[in-house]
């Protein structure tokens, strides 16, 4: 019993350092991204042969960092598009999309002097406030129509790197990886899934700091 006290105080005492030693911060953040569908048909095929489409993104956010852990928490709101491109018995097939995204997740950063390495894996959750589908120059509504899905979720994977420019202002670069996890189809027994890979670069703006 003895024993199982003292780890829950050294535990204990761990969080109350890492708070003493936490640094809170706004982000801005801009990025650009390749995304494409991930589209299983009926018959439980993965169809290959979508084009990526090219777009852009950006995110204001809060993260909290617990300095001597190495250990920090983003949240963060912002804008994406996504979509892709599908050429099929000379139909030429465009999705345009467009998300309000909201983001949480946990990562860790490493430092060295002014520079640091840094991994995340956040969860999103996004709302379509817009969905075009192009058909041979003639545009559809498929947000309001109903033939596809508003709601979008998945997780990012965030490798990246950062540079304290003076004691309030951090950059950051970050390779990003997206997995969606929701089905985009709202009818039949087809499957797709958004996909992305992108970069972003942003600044970091310290508002509190307690040693």
């Amino acid at each position: 019993m003895k024993r199982i006290l003292t780890k829950i105080l050294a535990v204990g005492c761990l969080f109350i350092g890492s708070y003493a030693n936490s640094q809170s911060s706004l982000t801005i953040d801009a990025s650009q991204n390749v995304t494409n569908f991930s589209f299983t048909n009926s018959k439980g095929d993965k169809v290959d042969g979508y084009t990526p489409s090219y777009s852009g993104g950006y995110a204001i956010g809060y993260r909290y960092t617990m300095e001597n852990l190495g250990l920090y928490i983003p949240v963060k709101v912002g804008m994406r598009r996504a979509g892709a491109t599908y050429i099929y018995d000379n139909a030429n097939y465009n999705w345009s999309l467009q998300y309000l995204e909201t983001r949480l997740g946990i990562g860790y950063n490493y430092s060295f002097g002014k520079f640091g390495t840094h991994i995340s894996v956040t969860g999103y959750y996004g709302y379509m406030l817009k969905g075009t589908q192009t058909l041979n120059n003639q545009d559809f509504d498929i947000r309001n129509s109903g033939d596809i899905n508003k709601n979008d979720y998945g997780i990012f994977i965030s490798p990246g790197a950062n540079f304290k420019a003076n004691e309030f202002i951090n950059v950051f670069l970050e390779l990003n990886y997206m997995l969606g996890l929701a089905n985009m189809e709202t009818s039949g027994n087809q499957e797709s899934k958004n996909q992305l890979y992108g970069a972003t670069l942003g600044l970091a703006f310290t508002i509190k700091k307690t040693n």
